[in-house]
């Protein structure tokens, strides 16, 4: 079910909401009560109802994304909408203050959605954290690991731009890319692979540009887009990087992470030599599921959740898609079964039948300072 759809479907939800409180505003007989409200909101509460229903027998497979894409565009458009109707009709003279001050509050949510959608995505910060390393794998100075996740636009602009320039001017010793660097169509995707290209050949560190591939980095769309930028794909592979006095070993992970393959790849990681810094990398947080604790590694770098693009403050986010507890899916450095676990909340966002916002879950590039 594609996003034009969704946006009819929210659209006619919209016209029955304003539909039912112009009605039942244009027929009430004495003063407004609750009544009439009631009747407005029963008329959305039905025709939300209808969408729903009928999102979920068109997208039978998948109808997660179509369905919360259709609840933001209710919640934001046509409750705003509904309620504007029934301010209006209402007012908020004495008798009728309670139902005027609710349908203000309603009204609220539309500024909400448009910040949501406008503003909030476009919030990049510098996410800045430190892993203290075991003696063995001392040196005399830090090691510092950039990380841009989660592109996932359908063309670049300036916001992709200054998300590169930010990274780079934090002077990373490698810079680590988990995946979803293009979410769009085949036409759109040969329109952007020149300023793709362009973006990411920027690029540069010392120790150099490591990618694993992401859940829409579908076929060998990476490849494509990566050629000659000099950035290197990890395909459940490990190489190993000289920094200063330091040896870092990283490893990648492909995007599914329980394969024997990608197993050999964390076993071997984990056994590498006392004195050598293991980092391995990958789209989902879920490889780090797949050390044992006793596990020597000393970071996992991972992306895919955005920090659940929408979340609640003192619950966290909403979706995450991952096994790994909610409050690292959020994002941030955190320890998950005795290994650092660094989750990029990303520079973009879901695209295709996915709400395109974020709340309260800022996008970031990313610095993990290795000491």
């Amino acid at each position: 079910m594609g996003t034009e759809a969704v946006s009819t479907v929210a659209a006619l939800v919209a016209l029955a909401g304003i539909a039912g409180a112009a009605a039942a505003l244009h027929r009430r007989r004495g003063p407004v009560g609750w009544w009439h409200a009631a009747v407005a909101l029963l008329a959305l509460a039905a025709a939300s109802a209808v969408a729903a229903v009928a999102i979920v027998l068109v997208a039978r497979e998948r109808p997660l994304f179509p369905l919360g894409h259709a609840a933001y565009l209710i919640g934001c458009g046509a409750v705003p909408a509904t309620a504007v109707v029934v301010l209006a009709g209402v007012g908020l003279r004495r008798g009728r203050l309670v139902i005027g001050l609710g349908a203000a509050l309603l009204v609220v949510l539309a500024p909400v959605g448009w910040y949501a959608s406008h503003v909030a995505p476009y919030r990049l910060r510098v996410d800045r954290a430190t892993v203290e390393l075991p003696a063995a794998r001392a040196g005399r100075d830090p090691v510092r690991i950039g990380i841009l996740a989660d592109l996932q636009t359908t063309r670049i602009t300036s916001y992709e731009q200054d998300a590169v320039t930010r990274l780079l001017a934090e002077r990373p010793d490698v810079i680590l890319v988990p995946g979803d660097l293009f979410q769009g169509t085949e036409e759109e995707l040969a329109g952007q692979v020149a300023a793709f290209r362009r973006l990411l050949g920027r690029l540069r560190a010392p120790g150099g540009v490591y990618a694993v591939r992401g859940d829409v980095d579908t076929a060998d769309r990476m490849d494509v887009l990566l050629e000659g930028t000099g950035i290197r794909i990890l395909d459940d592979e490990i190489v190993t990087v000289q920094i200063g006095d330091r040896t870092l070993r990283i490893g990648g992970n492909r995007l599914l992470w329980a394969p024997p393959v990608a197993v050999a790849v964390r076993q071997e990681l984990s056994a590498s030599p006392p004195d050598e810094i293991r980092i391995l990398v990958a789209h989902r947080p879920d490889a780090a599921l797949g050390f044992r604790p006793e596990a020597d590694v000393d970071l996992v770098v991972a992306g895919h959740t955005h920090g659940g693009q929408v979340a609640v403050p003192g619950f966290g986010p909403l979706l995450t898609f991952t096994a790994v507890p909610r409050s690292a899916a959020a994002g941030g450095l955190h320890e998950v079964r005795g290994h650092a676990l660094y989750v990029s909340t990303g520079v973009g966002m879901a695209r295709g039948e996915a709400p395109q916002i974020r709340l309260f879950t800022r996008p970031s590039v990313g610095v993990v300072t290795l000491r």
